[in-house]
């Protein structure tokens, strides 16, 4: 194996752990009450399971986030498991022994759905990092997961020592279950499209704008005509505007000398081209699935939203969600254990 092979699959390791400190978060909290020997298996087995459907959809990733919505249901399945843990947290009981079994398997399901449901924007960075290299994917993947299911036994045992580590480990569910909602492609596309804004940082950076190294962009100074707007050069990086066609992509290239520019703008145009819809897409669906199909916007909704980048709405957004998902347990609670309106209470019955 090369440098550059080691290389990249030292990428794609860092990549995964980077990405995937909210998943040995939620492992541990989904898992930290059980007994010890509990703990572990539920660990090892909702970590395997992860493990194996997280290698199947990195490979399908790129279908997989065309589905319109995917990341808004996502969001919301991360609110209702911050909910239940933060529920399950505040029965202030430890799990018997004779119920550990059943417990584990209920631990078992949480830790998979939410390590699946938090990894979509994780697996398709790897997808990407790794490119037509599967045995890449797999390799980093099985590497990195090992390491974070041994930091999620780590942070489960302090838990059980610190609790506030637990609120603190819900907060970073909410958040991610908050960005995921409002990242999500259509909830973007509806306010940027029909309400020319843009509410998050994020939509320009996943939907908007691509960008590359190049260390030498000989037209800087006198763009084209037809690249006009759409591309932008500085610090040594390339910016590009919306939807390359193969005619703006060779323009560029005509600008670069260096083979590692011309991959750079290639990188650019494979990732912003505009795609045709497949063919097998009914007819009367052509128009409403081409969306779906584009990994970036046309240029003419990051003209309109210019001058109307409320950025600060997303982190309002944040924090609705986390005072959510830190409030809602308490209120349950106390809903849950209130009497009914013709439910006698000991008071009652005694003054009677």
């Amino acid at each position: 194996m090369n440098l550059e092979l080691i290389a990249k699959v030292a990428q794609i390791i860092l990549i995964d752990i980077v990405l995937s400190g909210d998943n040995a978060v939620v492992i541990a909290m989904a898992a930290h009450k059980l007994p010890d020997r509990q703990r572990k298996q539920a660990i090892l087995w909702g970590g395997a399971i992860a493990i194996l459907l997280r290698i199947v959809f990195t490979l399908i990733m790129a279908i997989l986030l065309m589905i319109p919505g995917v990341r808004l249901v996502g969001g919301i399945v991360l609110v209702w498991i911050a909910c239940k843990l933060l529920l399950d947290e505040g029965e202030g009981q430890e799990i018997n022994t004779a119920a550990a079994q059943r417990s584990k398997w209920a631990a078992v399901r949480m830790i998979f759905v939410a390590d699946f449901v938090m990894s979509l924007d994780n697996m398709l960075a790897v997808a990407g990092a790794a490119g037509e290299k599967w045995w890449m994917i797999i390799m980093g993947l099985l590497v990195s997961i090992a390491i974070i299911m041994f930091f999620s036994s780590v942070i489960a045992r302090l838990m059980n020592t610190y609790h506030w580590i637990v609120y603190a480990g819900a907060a970073i569910l909410a958040f991610t279950a908050g960005e995921m909602m409002i990242g999500d492609r259509e909830v973007a596309h509806y306010f940027a499209s029909h309400h020319r804004v843009s509410l998050s940082s994020h939509w320009e950076r996943d939907f908007m704008v691509t960008k590359e190294k190049v260390a030498n962009f000989q037209c800087a100074d006198a763009l084209p005509r037809e690249l006009a707007g759409v591309v932008k050069y500085h610090d040594r990086q390339l910016e590009f505007i919306g939807q390359m066609t193969e005619k703006q992509r060779d323009r560029i290239l005509e600008c670069v000398k260096l083979d590692k520019d011309k991959d750079a703008i290639n990188n650019i145009y494979e990732i912003s081209h505009a795609r045709p819809v497949l063919n097998w897409v009914p007819q009367a669906m052509k128009v409403r699935a081409e969306p779906w199909f584009q990994r970036r916007w046309p240029a003419e909704i990051w003209k309109g939203v210019q001058g109307r980048q409320y950025h600060f709405v997303a982190w309002i957004w944040y924090g609705l969600v986390i005072a959510f998902c830190m409030t809602f347990p308490s209120w349950w609670r106390r809903r849950s254990s209130a009497p009914a309106p013709n439910e006698a209470t000991p008071e009652t019955v005694k003054q009677t």
